[in-house]
């Protein structure tokens, strides 16, 4: 058979997931996104969020404002940029190389660290960081025009949101990974 046509467990509208045949091209953002997603607020600051990055291992958070509507995005890249871009001495310059893979690149990068730098920039608020451009869909977008979206903006993850920049979810690269092996398992 098909390897992209099998058996998978897909969400509902009611958030129960189901399994039902599916061929990849049948299916919309709504059946496969992540629907538990760690967010921030544009008043935490950078410590908070590499915090809250780190406990959750992700690399980064939807930044949603007092309505719940999405605001922007905050990265672990973005932070360690910052922090690069903005050493004010020649031992922040100087200071050791850390290397992080960075998902959107989809390459490893070298990056100044400092070890006063969360001191130093950490109360910094992730407004003033932030994505605001977001790269996102609907629900009902089908997952090509999904997986055509993401690489062509060459990230690994879309925000689904409604209509009112409500944040619904996320699909990211490992969903695709997922539903590709599940129909090769069941196959």
């Amino acid at each position: 058979g098909d390897p992209f046509v099998a058996p998978i467990a897909i969400r509902k509208e009611n958030n129960v997931k189901e399994v039902k045949e599916a061929s990849i091209g049948s299916l919309c953002a709504g059946d496969v996104m992540q629907d538990s997603i760690v967010t921030t607020w544009p008043g935490a600051n950078l410590r908070e969020a590499m915090e809250q990055m780190t406990e959750c291992h992700v690399t980064g958070l939807p930044v949603l404002d007092a309505a719940d509507r999405c605001v922007g995005v905050i990265s672990a890249t973005d932070i360690l940029n910052y922090e690069q871009e903005h050493a004010e001495s020649i031992a922040d310059a100087n200071a050791e190389l850390a290397h992080h893979f960075d998902p959107d690149l989809q390459r490893w990068e070298t990056v100044r660290v400092s070890s006063f730098a969360l001191e130093q920039f950490g109360e910094i608020k992730i407004s003033e960081l932030m994505a605001r451009e977001l790269i996102s869909v609907y629900r009902d977008t089908p997952l090509i025009d999904v997986a055509r979206l993401m690489t062509k903006q060459k990230v690994h993850r879309v925000l689904v949101l409604c209509e009112d920049r409500r944040l619904l979810g996320i699909v990211s690269s490992t969903d695709f990974v997922r539903l590709v092996a599940d129909g090769l398992a069941n196959t």
